[in-house]
C-alpha cells in the first residue's frame, strides 16, 4: 500500500515518517513537507491508498487541496487530517475525513489514527453506477458515469431532441426520502441557474423524472485539466497564463456577488483548442464557512504545477504563489501579464520580416530641421578630415565606429546585485548600414570563413542581410525602406548573432557582454532608463507611437515610427555617452560575463542562446527596459528591429595623422 506523509513541521517531520516507516513494514510511504510537492506528486503517481496531511498549514495552503487532488485520481484513497489549529467551521471540507487534533501530536498517536483508517471499510472498486449506461431520463440517454461525490453522481448523457452532449448530475435515490438533503440539492439548483458567466458552465434545466431529481449543464469544450495530466502535455507560459486567466476571471466573477464554493479539482477545469479555460459549475448556496480567497488561489496554482513547463511556466506559477493573492489580485496580476505578451507578440510581428507597414511618419518640423542641422555639421567635419569617414551615399557621411571608454568598478546589475567589471570601451552608437557595407566589401578580399564563429553553422555560408540589395540603395539613396526613410547612418538590422560576431572580429573587437552592455546602460548607479530614473515619453525611439497600420501616422512622439539614424539629437543616452540603448533597434550581446558562455534558453532548458538586449522602435516604454533579457528562438535569428554594437577590452588606436 501508498501512504502519503504530508507534514511541515521543522521539528517533528523527520520522527514522525521514521515511526511510519518502522511500524509500517510493506507501505510505500512518500514524505512532503508543502501541500503544492504533495500535489504535484499525486499528479504522478500510480497508486495512493492513505493520505495523512495537515488540514491547514502554516503557509495558509490547504490539505483539502490536497485530499480533493488525490481523490480526483484515486477516489477511494482513506484521508486523515492532522491539525494544530481549531477546526470549528471546516466541517464541510473535512466530510468523511479523521482528523487527529492533538498538537503536537505523538507518534503513537498517529499511528493509531492510521490503523483507524485500515479498519474502515472501503471497497476495491467503485460501486456500480446508479444509471448504468443506456438509461433514459426523461429526456436524456445515459452514456458513462464521470465521477461519484458523497450525494450525487455526475453522468454524461445526451439530450436526445437536440442530440446535445451535458452532464448530467443524479442525486444518489438513498437521500430521496432526507429532506434536509433533497431541500439542500435543489437549493444548489438554483443557485446554479442564477449565475451565468461565459466562463462558467451554464445549468441547463432541473428535472424529476421517474422519481428521481436531476439536473443537467453543459459539459465544457476542451479537456480537462485531469485528462491533460494523463497525456502528460505541458503548458508553455503564455498557454499557461491564458488558462489561470479565465479561470480567475470565472472565480473572481462569482465571490465578489457572494456565491460560496467547493475546492476546485483537476476534473473541474477544461481546457479548448485555443487554450482558452472554463470551469464546472462549483458554486454553492452561501455559507458560514467562510473560504480563504488566498488559500484557494494556491490551491489553484498548486493543481496546474504538473501541466506546466520546466523554466518560465514553473516560474510563472512561484511568482503568483509567491505574492499570496487572492482571486482579484491574481485576475489583475495575469490581466498585466497578458498585455506584456500580446505586446511582445505586436513586437515578434514588427520584427517580422516583411512588414504591413507604409509610413510616411509626419514627424514634428522641429525633427526635420535638427536632423538637418546634424547632417551639415556632419557633412563640414568629414571634409575637415579629409575624407576620413568611411563612405557617403546621397550626400550622407557615413560615421566610423566611435568608442566610449566605460571605467572600471562595482555597479548595480539587474534587480540588485552588486558586479564589479574592469575598464572596457563600447560603440557610442549601433553599428550602421554604411559600417555594414563596409565590412561586407572586406569580406570579398578575406579569405572564406576568416571571420566566422567556430560554432557557426555550416549552411550559412554569407554574411548579407536578408534583401540586402534593396535595402542598401533605399539607404544610399536616402529613400525609405518599409515605408520608413533610411540613411547609410541608420542602424544595421536583419543580422543574426553570427553577423554581428563576424563584423566585430573583423573591427578588432567583440560583441559587450549582458553585464558590459547594462553598466553602460544604466551607469554605475543602476538608472531605470539611461538618462536616469525619471520617465521622458519623448527621449527615445520605442514603440508608444508606433502605429502598424498599413497607412498609419506613426512617430508622433519621438519622430520616428521605425528605426532612426544615430546622427539625429536624442536623450536616450547614457551617463557614459552611450547612445540609444532604451530604444531605436535591440542588440545581441556575447554572454552575460567574459567567459562568453550563452544561458540555456528558460523554456527550452537544454538550450543555449545569446540574449538580446535594450528596446526597439516596436516595444512600448518601461522601468525595465534595460533590464529585461530576452531570450531568442536560437543564434540564426534576425529580425528587422534588431542590431548590435562592439566592445573592446583595449582602448581603440588613436587615429593616423
Amino acid at each position: 500500500m501508498t501512504l502519503l506523509f504530508v507534514d511541515s513541521s521543522a521539528t517533528q517531520h523527520d520522527t514522525r515518517l521514521v515511526w511510519l516507516r518502522d511500524s509500517l513494514p510493506g507501505f510505500n510511504i512518500v514524505d512532503f513537507t508543502t501541500a503544492a510537492a504533495a500535489v504535484e506528486w499525486i499528479a504522478k503517481a500510480d497508486a495512493l491508498d492513505i493520505l495523512v496531511t495537515e488540514a491547514i498549514f502554516p503557509t495558509q495552503e490547504t490539505g483539502f487541496a490536497v485530499r480533493d487532488a488525490a481523490r480526483a485520481r484515486f477516489p477511494q484513497v482513506r484521508v486523515l487530517f492532522t491539525t494544530r489549529y481549531d477546526l470549528t467551521g471546516f466541517e464541510a471540507q473535512i466530510e468523511d475525513a479523521l482528523v487527529l487534533k492533538d498538537a503536537p501530536y505523538t507518534p503513537e498517536k498517529l499511528l493509531e489514527r492510521v490503523r483507524s483508517l485500515l479498519t474502515l471499510t472501503v471497497e476495491s472498486d467503485a460501486p456500480a453506477p446508479v444509471m448504468p449506461p443506456g438509461t433514459v431520463l426523461g429526456n436524456y440517454q445515459v452514456l458513462e458515469r464521470l465521477y461519484i461525490e458523497k450525494e450525487a453522481e455526475t453522468y454524461r448523457a445526451l439530450q436526445v431532441a437536440v442530440q446535445r452532449p451535458v452532464a448530467l448530475v443524479l442525486l444518489k435515490p438513498e437521500h430521496l426520502k432526507q429532506p434536509e438533503i433533497v431541500a439542500k440539492f435543489k437549493e444548489r439548483e438554483r443557485v446554479k441557474a442564477s449565475l451565468t458567466h461565459p466562463r462558467i458552465a451554464p445549468l441547463f434545466e432541473a428535472g424529476e423524472a421517474n422519481g428521481w431529481l436531476f439536473y443537467t449543464r453543459e459539459l465544457p469544450r476542451g479537456r480537462s485539466l485531469a485528462e491533460i495530466e494523463q497525456t502528460e502535455e505541458l503548458l508553455s507560459e503564455r498557454r499557461l497564463t491564458e488558462v489561470l486567466f479565465g479561470v480567475a476571471e470565472a472565480m473572481q466573477f462569482a465571490t465578489e456577488r457572494g456565491y460560496h464554493h467547493r475546492s476546485l479539482a483537476a476534473r473541474d477545469i477544461y481546457i479548448d483548442a485555443e487554450h482558452q479555460a472554463s470551469i464546472v459549475n462549483i458554486f454553492r448556496p452561501p455559507s458560514a464557512d467562510k473560504r480563504d480567497a488566498q488559500a484557494d488561489v494556491r490551491a489553484l496554482l498548486g493543481l496546474m504545477r504538473p501541466v506546466a513547463a520546466e523554466g518560465k511556466a514553473r516560474g510563472l506559477l512561484q511568482s503568483l504563489a509567491d505574492a499570496n493573492h487572492d482571486w482579484k489580485g491574481l485576475l489583475t496580476a495575469l490581466d498585466e501579464m497578458r498585455d506584456e505578451m500580446r505586446e511582445h507578440s505586436i513586437v515578434r510581428k514588427i520584427e517580422a520580416e516583411t512588414l504591413p507597414v507604409d509610413v510616411s511618419g509626419q514627424k514634428p518640423w522641429w525633427v526635420w530641421v535638427m536632423v538637418g542641422v546634424v547632417l551639415l555639421i556632419v557633412a563640414g567635419l568629414g571634409a575637415l578630415m579629409n575624407g576620413s569617414s568611411a563612405g557617403s551615399g546621397n550626400g550622407v557621411t557615413v560615421l566610423p565606429v566611435e568608442m566610449v571608454r566605460v571605467p572600471a568598478g562595482e555597479f548595480k546589475y539587474q534587480k540588485n546585485d552588486r558586479v564589479t567589471l574592469p575598464e572596457f570601451w563600447i560603440s557610442k552608437h549601433e553599428v550602421t548600414i554604411g559600417q555594414y557595407a563596409e565590412f561586407l566589401d572586406a569580406l570579398k578580399t578575406a579569405k572564406q570563413g576568416e571571420f566566422d564563429h567556430p560554432l557557426q553553422p555550416k549552411t550559412k555560408t554569407s554574411h548579407e542581410p536578408a534583401k540586402w540589395s534593396t535595402y542598401f540603395a533605399a539607404a544610399k539613396s536616402g529613400t525609405t525602406f518599409n515605408g520608413e526613410s533610411i540613411t547609410l547612418n541608420t542602424p544595421v538590422t536583419q543580422v543574426d548573432w553570427w553577423d554581428a560576431y563576424a563584423f566585430a572580429k573583423w573591427k578588432g573587437q567583440r560583441l559587450p557582454t549582458e553585464q558590459e552592455w547594462e553598466k553602460a546602460a544604466r551607469g554605475e548607479k543602476g538608472f531605470n532608463y539611461p538618462w536616469g530614473n525619471q520617465p521622458l515619453p519623448s527621449a527615445a525611439n520605442l514603440g508608444d507611437d508606433y502605429n502598424p497600420a498599413p497607412k498609419g501616422r506613426g512617430g508622433r512622439i519621438d519622430g520616428h515610427n521605425l528605426w532612426a539614424p544615430i546622427t539625429r539629437v536624442s536623450q536616450d543616452v547614457s551617463p557614459y555617452g552611450v547612445c540609444d540603448m532604451a530604444g531605436n533597434v535591440s542588440e545581441w550581446t556575447s554572454g552575460e560575463s567574459r567567459d562568453g558562455e550563452w544561458p540555456p534558453h528558460p523554456d527550452f532548458i537544454d538550450i543555449k542562446v545569446p540574449v538580446v538586449r535594450g528596446g526597439h522602435f516596436g516595444q512600448k516604454s518601461s522601468d525595465h527596459l534595460l533590464t529585461d533579457r530576452l531570450f531568442p528562438e536560437s543564434a540564426n535569428e534576425a529580425t528587422l528591429a534588431r542590431g548590435f554594437r562592439t566592445a573592446s577590452s583595449t582602448a581603440p588606436a588613436k587615429p593616423k595623422p
